[in-house]
């Protein structure tokens, strides 16, 4: 790394609008959660369904349903930053894909 020159690894959500394309009602839940951050990304999409299970009273029925996926999808999420922390984007490229398909199971198990 330069004195000026900063070199990151990064993940982000090339385009917000996707995430609703790809997952419209965890998109729905998650904006129920209250937060202060307005982005819609991936991540954002991941902490918002997980501050929601662990603060937001919802159903039995949805706790029951949804909260070991979305603990699925939170310890990814971790994983994920944890390996681009470690500057290994091999790895976090995978977890990319392993949390996008946890994603994808939550939605197929949304319940109201």
């Amino acid at each position: 790394m330069g004195k000026v020159l900063q070199i990151r690894v990064s993940a982000v959500t090339w385009n917000e609008g996707l995430v609703e394309d790809y997952w419209p009602s965890l998109v729905r839940l998650a904006a129920s959660v209250p937060v202060k951050s307005e982005e819609r990304g991936v991540l954002e999409l991941v902490r918002r369904l997980d501050e929601g299970l662990r603060f937001m009273k919802w159903s039995d029925a949805r706790k029951r349903a949804m909260g070991p996926g979305i603990r699925e999808a939170a310890r990814l999420r971790a994983e994920l930053e944890a390996a681009l922390a470690d500057w290994d984007p091999r790895r976090a490229n995978a977890l990319s894909d392993d949390l996008e398909d946890a994603l994808d199971a939550l939605e197929r198990a949304y319940i109201e």
